[in-house]
């Protein structure tokens, strides 16, 4: 039994030995960020945010902290991490999608599809505008309260691929939600119950008129 107990020792000792080895030593010392998802620019974004975790043991890594560091980033709407032994640390990462540009005087933001905002806007950005005065503090990774915002970009998230024309900006006032073609045809969605029905009927409609029928038509009201 002594001599058992005295194993027994023997290989607690060794197993403790040994950890501190792997956590305290550079024996698995992370050298190496492998990040995979997201367009390159985001991915550089969370490389540099990961960097700062380099040359720490891999066996000791606080995984939560990483993702936190990273999820922080408003380009990022989410990553997964996993210890790749001996040296890396291998990262997917699922951006933000840009969906919307609100602008505010002459500030504009790319907004995601959950209303976060992911950077200041170029000229040039593709995105359909929101227009607002009641969010003048809007940065990087902040997320939009405007009621009236939220439901423009709800709107935006349910457009169908069918409507004949993309969609050049979109607004809500009192409730009532309102997206407006390249064309400047006005589609009044009313309220935001049935959204994707209303948009549905609408691109079916739209689609079957000419061009020029629908440059003449300045408004339509779903009734959806």
């Amino acid at each position: 039994m002594l001599r058992l107990l005295a194993a027994l020792g023997i290989v607690a000792a060794v197993v403790v030995i040994a950890y501190a080895a792997a956590r305290y030593t550079s024996l698995f010392a992370l050298q190496e960020l492998e990040i995979a998802g997201g367009p390159p620019a985001v991915r550089e974004a969370v490389r540099e945010a990961g960097a700062p975790f380099l040359g720490e043991s891999l066996v000791g890594l606080d995984q939560d902290e990483v993702r936190r560091r990273l999820a922080a980033l408003p380009s990022v709407r989410a990553v997964t991490v996993d210890r790749a032994f001996p040296h890396t640390l291998q990262i997917v990462v699922v951006p933000e999608r840009a969906l919307a540009v609100v602008r505010n005087g002459r500030e504009a933001w790319v907004v995601s599809e959950r209303g976060r905002v992911i950077s200041a806007a170029d000229a040039d950005a593709p995105q359909p505008v929101v227009w607002t005065t009641s969010e003048p503090d809007l940065a990087p990774g902040a997320v939009v309260e405007s009621e009236n915002i939220l439901l423009a970009l709800q709107a935006l998230r349910r457009l169908p691929r069918g409507l004949p024309e993309r969609v050049d900006t979109a607004r809500a006032s009192y409730g009532e939600i309102t997206v407006v073609l390249a064309g400047g045809l006005e589609i009044r969605l009313g309220g935001p119950h049935q959204l994707a029905l209303k948009l549905a009927v609408a691109a079916r409609v739209l689609g079957s008129m000419a061009a020029e029928d629908r440059s003449s038509s300045r408004r339509y009201r779903s009734r959806a």
